[in-house]
């Protein structure tokens, strides 16, 4: 940008610079506008001197205009600040330069302003030279490039997520069938339960993804997804809801709230003792699905002070199906309102 900046000034200022308002011949101009970059000569109060055929075409401005009009209020009134503070720099004898945006047909352009002094020949700044060039795609791309590795770290942070869930999972299924087991005096037989929690869980863990055979718009009926995501907890959870048939977008974004909540049951909840509970209740009406998450006889609970990864993939999920949830953290137990479109 800079080195263009000098070959456009030396364009419109070929006779040592010996002038503040540039006259331009037709060979002057035709040189100007063969580029695609936009070219302003600027002066101290801020008036568009010249412009080159691009420049005309970005701001909205008439080839055959005479010029004299402010430039500052043609920029978007995002970036007239910066624009401002650039001209100021420029008009002091500095380098300045700032980012722009404009709209076209096509949405919206980003631009790369260069301001540059013209000096005289005895070194005092005549006018501003300002070059903008459409950096659009390079924009784009580099956008492209961020939101793709923000995807990234994010995967990461749920695959770390999930990880650290299965041994809490797997943790509190040992427990509740050492407890099982106990309380049918067959302490020995902990490990074919906790074995069968295990297969329940995997069972759960594919209601959570549609099968290679299933056709997208396959209903499946909500009690039998619920049962499946919960099986391993066993009579810890109470059911009970209307006959509803849910399709797959919302088997899947259901089963994974299900098992998120029930995750965090195990971990801090009502799933984590022996004498808790969890009650999932719903009912079903316009297309909209009310699903309550009633834990009782756990430990004390109380609002945490940080949102933890899990809750905000949660509301994530949530709001990715212009859903809702509301969170009770009661002395007996969290209460969890879900709505969600089905």
């Amino acid at each position: 940008m800079e080195a263009a900046a000098g070959i456009y000034t030396r364009i419109i200022f070929p006779d040592a610079l010996a002038q503040s308002e540039p006259q331009l011949s037709d060979m002057q101009k035709a040189m100007l506008d063969a580029t695609p970059d936009c070219i302003k000569v600027i002066s101290f109060d801020g008036r568009l001197l010249t412009m080159n055929r691009a420049g005309c075409l970005a701001l909205g401005v008439p080839e055959d205009s005479t010029f004299g009009m402010l430039w500052l209020p043609l920029l978007s009134e995002d970036v007239r600040s910066a624009g401002e503070e650039a001209l100021r720099r420029a008009a002091a004898g500095t380098n300045a330069r700032f980012t722009g945006t404009s709209s076209s047909s096509d949405g919206v352009r980003y631009w790369d302003n260069l301001l540059t002094p013209v000096a005289g020949p005895a070194g005092d700044v005549l006018c501003v030279l300002c070059v903008s060039r459409d950096v659009t795609e390079k924009t784009r791309l580099e956008q492209q490039f961020e939101s793709a590795v923000s995807r990234e770290h994010l995967l990461f942070r749920e695959m770390q997520h999930r990880v650290k869930n299965l041994f809490s999972v797997v943790g509190g299924l040992i427990a509740l069938a050492e407890r099982e087991a106990a309380a049918e005096g067959a302490t020995g037989e902990a490990m074919a339960i906790l074995r069968e929690k295990v297969q329940a869980l995997s069972r759960a863990s594919d209601a959570a993804f549609p099968s290679a055979g299933r056709e997208a718009d396959d209903c499946t009926p909500l009690k039998d997804l619920v049962e499946s995501v919960l099986q391993p907890y066993g009579t810890h959870c109470r059911i009970n809801g209307m006959t509803v048939e849910i399709g797959q977008d919302a088997v899947t974004n259901l089963a994974l709230l299900l098992h998120e909540l029930a995750t965090n049951s195990v971990k801090y909840g009502a799933l984590s003792i022996e004498g808790g509970s969890v009650a999932i209740d719903w009912t079903a009406s316009d297309n909209m699905l009310k699903l309550l998450w009633v834990e009782e006889g756990g430990p004390d609970v109380s609002a945490p002070q940080q949102q933890g990864f899990g809750t905000e993939m949660v509301d994530r999920i949530v709001r990715s199906v212009r859903g809702s949830i509301h969170r009770e953290w009661r002395p007996s137990g969290l209460s969890v309102t879900l709505e969600l479109p089905v």
